[in-house]
């Protein structure tokens, strides 16, 4: 048994625009071009792209969701950020045993995905600031982590890193799970880094700011 062991700088005195509406209606590219926004509700943030059809910016402990549905897109280029696991809770799990990663993961787990070309490639690290014991794991179906496994990690021991890389073999949406090996790890932040390459272009709109409040209405 397993041991447990930009919208840069937006300077808001732009007409006292807030940092968060510099992201609405840019596309893919446009939020790209854009990696940090240094406020954001009083806290560091990003802009990033969502559900392939719009920029927002995020809080970056809101980058990792707590469901798939909810699940953020990474495109191409570096990531880097962090979470809390007090914030989510176990809704994926793995059985012992099983061949994604071999070990159970019935800790809080908390999700992000990315949109792969064939030939496109991720590369994932997870470390905890405590001494979580971490699981991850890369799968295409969320109601079924174990039998659509493209890749997983659970080789070190708590509050240790663990990593992968996958190359896509065909065009493939894939959801990357941030889980834990124990039931209960007290709450932490959980740093997480890496990087795509070969995301999917998806061709996008630029979408105003009041088109997205429209949707809602």
């Amino acid at each position: 048994m397993k041991a447990l062991a930009i919208c840069l700088g937006l300077l808001l005195a732009a007409a006292g625009t807030a940092a968060a509406d510099e992201c609405w209606g840019l596309n893919r590219w446009d939020c790209n071009s854009h990696p940090s926004c240094t406020t954001f509700q009083g806290d560091p943030g990003h802009c990033y792209f969502v559900y392939h059809s719009y920029c927002e910016c995020r809080a970056l402990h809101e980058l990792v969701a707590d469901l798939c549905d909810g699940a953020i897109e990474l495109t191409d280029g570096t990531f880097d950020f962090y979470y809390n696991t007090g914030d989510m809770t176990n809704d994926y799990t793995l059985p012992y045993g099983n061949s994604c990663t071999g070990y159970s993961a019935n800790g809080p787990d908390g999700v992000a995905y990315v949109f792969l070309q064939a030939g496109g490639t991720v590369e994932v690290h997870m470390q905890p600031d405590g001494a979580m014991d971490s699981s991850l794991y890369l799968v295409t179906d969320c109601a079924d982590p174990e039998g659509t496994c493209l890749i997983g990690a659970d080789d070190t021991l708590g509050g240790d890193e663990e990593t992968f890389t996958y190359t896509a073999t065909s065009d493939v949406i894939a959801y990357i799970i941030f889980d834990a090996w124990t039931s209960s790890p007290d709450p932490q932040d959980v740093h997480v880094w890496g990087y795509v390459d070969g995301s999917y272009p998806t061709p996008v709109e630029q979408i105003s700011w009041g088109s997205i409040k429209a949707m809602y209405r």
